[in-house]
Formats: structure tokens, sequence, C-alpha cells
């Protein structure tokens, strides 16, 4: 019987469709010669047009960016002192569209049955007219660490595509950890 064969067939079809949307994408920069783990404390950069700066509301999101920053540098070994701290930490973040080229190429895996006999088929089509274009959004965390004795950013990181004003504190967590993956912890 060829039934397990086509089912296990499917099912690798699903699971790579399921990675194909794949995590966000995050990168990272550190000031050559920068001992980050040398900086024992962390205060926040004063923004003058920003959310957050005297005055002006802190919005949901950035008190949720805000936290779950606090809360990756705290268990990286950090402390947070109100004046003049070793590092200030600064975030932004930037929504844009994006075009992307839908895949013109279709592939289809079907199983099915009459009676007693099973069969299955992979297809596969190409559409004859011009290939189509989606907008998306995206957005773009950054966070920034500046030494404020010589006013120069010490490392940058930043993660393309997670998070949006709608998303929730635990969401948010996720994306800023992920774009604090390489900010190292301090030796304790």
């Amino acid at each position: 019987m060829q039934a397990p064969a086509c089912v296990s067939a499917v099912v690798v079809a699903f699971a790579w469709l399921a990675c194909a949307g794949g995590p966000s994408k995050q990168e990272s920069v550190t000031a050559p010669g920068v001992d980050l783990a040398a900086y024992a404390t962390f205060g926040w950069q004063p923004a003058g047009d920003n959310a957050g700066a005297a005055g002006a509301p802190l919005s949901i999101l950035d008190a949720n960016i805000r936290n779950a920053i606090r809360a990756q540098l705290v268990e990286r070994g950090y402390r947070e002192v109100q004046s003049q701290p070793d590092l200030r930490i600064r975030f932004e973040t930037a929504t844009y569209v994006v075009e992307k080229t839908k895949n013109p190429v279709r592939i289809g895996v079907g199983v099915g049955s009459w009676g007693s006999n099973v069969g299955g088929g992979v297809s596969t089509s190409v559409p004859v007219g011009p290939e189509g274009v989606a907008t998306d959004q995206e957005t773009r965390l950054s966070i920034r660490a500046v030494d404020p004795k010589t006013n120069q950013e010490v490392w940058v990181g930043t993660a393309t595509g997670g998070i949006d004003p709608a998303s929730d504190a635990g969401a948010v967590e996720k994306v800023v950890a992920s774009t604090m993956k390489e900010f190292p912890s301090r030796p304790r």
C-alpha cells in the first residue's frame, strides 16, 4: 500500500511551507575595540522629540519596549541608574512599506482514494500573465547603546518584521530578546 509514502510527502510539504515565513531578521554591531561587558550600569538616552521625552506621553508600545529592554539588560547583569550611567540606551521603531514579488510557481500535492485504491499526485503550474507584486508593512526596531563619556554609539541591534503597534507585551519581549541576542552578559 502506498498511502504512508504519500502522507509523508504531504507532511514534508506542509512543514516546508510552515518554515517559509521564518523569524524576523536580526542584526547587531559592536564598535571596534569596545568591551560591552566592562560597562556596569545603564540609563535612558534623553530624547528631545521622541516619545518619553519630558512632557510627551510614553505610548503603550514604547513602554512595553522599554520594559523588555530593561528586563534583558538586568538579566545580563547590568544595573539601571538615574544619574551618570555607563551606557545610555535608546530605541526607535520605523514602519515602512515593502514590495514583494509573488512566487509565480505553484506546487500542489494531493492524496486520495476510491474504494480500495489509494493514489497521489504532484503538480506544478506557472502563470502565463505578469508576475504579481504584493505590498506589506514591516517594522524595524533599533536599540542603541551610547557611551556618554565619549558620546559615541558602542552597540546597535536591529530586528525587522516582528513588531507592530498592536503587539502585546509578550510579542514585544520576544522581538527585543531577538534584537539583543548578541548583547553580552556581564561577568558575575
